[in-house]
């Protein structure tokens, strides 16, 4: 039986607050396992608001959806910088040695740095208006600077964070692989799971704009 198996040979899930609650779903285990996840279910989020607003031709339904993907893609920047500090906090061994039970070698610590500077750039281009967005005119609304609400709705545009939605699949990708993660599940019998490693088919799609 295959990791990834439940007990009666079929493909197991990995949990999803909505679809996938049932004791045969791998459970996240540790904070980096709930951080990995987390970010997986902001970006089927993102990617799904992204389709809506790309089936909508009305420019008003387009701009608003376009505001839940700042507000989301604002709590997906703090997902992904948690679980940067999980990587990078990872136990090392040299690459060719014997690989530790929990960790990465030295050259997946150098790619996944590589990559996080990458994504960093990306963000730290964007950050500060994300943040303005999602409290002036998104999951807050602000009444004392018409002037700055207006500006916002006018920078709220796909173009402003297309850069940012390129450059986090690659880097998340990359750490979803990594060897930091635990896993575990229950069943009715008593018997307790736990896996450790990579979990689940699933991946960031690189291109959703």
């Amino acid at each position: 039986m295959s990791d990834s198996e439940n007990q009666n040979g079929k493909e197991a899930s990995t949990f999803h607050p909505i679809w996938a609650r049932d004791q045969e779903a791998w459970f996240p285990g540790d904070e980096a396992a709930s951080f990995l996840i987390a970010g997986q279910h902001t970006w089927e989020d993102i990617e799904r608001l992204l389709a809506l607003r790309g089936q909508n031709k009305d420019e008003y339904d387009r701009k608003l959806l376009l505001k839940y993907v700042v507000i989301e893609l604002r709590s997906l920047i703090q997902i992904m910088d948690a679980l940067h500090a999980k990587v990078m906090s990872a136990d090392v061994y040299e690459t060719g040695q014997t690989p530790l039970y929990r960790g990465i070698s030295s050259e997946e610590r150098s790619t996944a740095r590589s990559l996080w500077t990458e994504y960093s750039k990306a963000k730290k281009a964007v950050e500060d208006d994300l943040i303005t967005m999602r409290n002036k005119i998104g999951a807050h609304r602000d009444v004392s600077d018409w002037q700055l609400v207006m500006s916002l709705w006018d920078k709220l545009d796909v173009a402003l964070i297309s850069n940012l939605l390129k450059s986090i699949p690659p880097t998340f990708n990359y750490a979803k692989e990594l060897n930091i993660y635990e896993w575990s599940r229950s069943f009715d019998s008593g018997v307790i799971e736990i896996l450790g490693g990579p979990v689940g088919p699933w991946i960031f799609e690189e291109d959703v704009s």
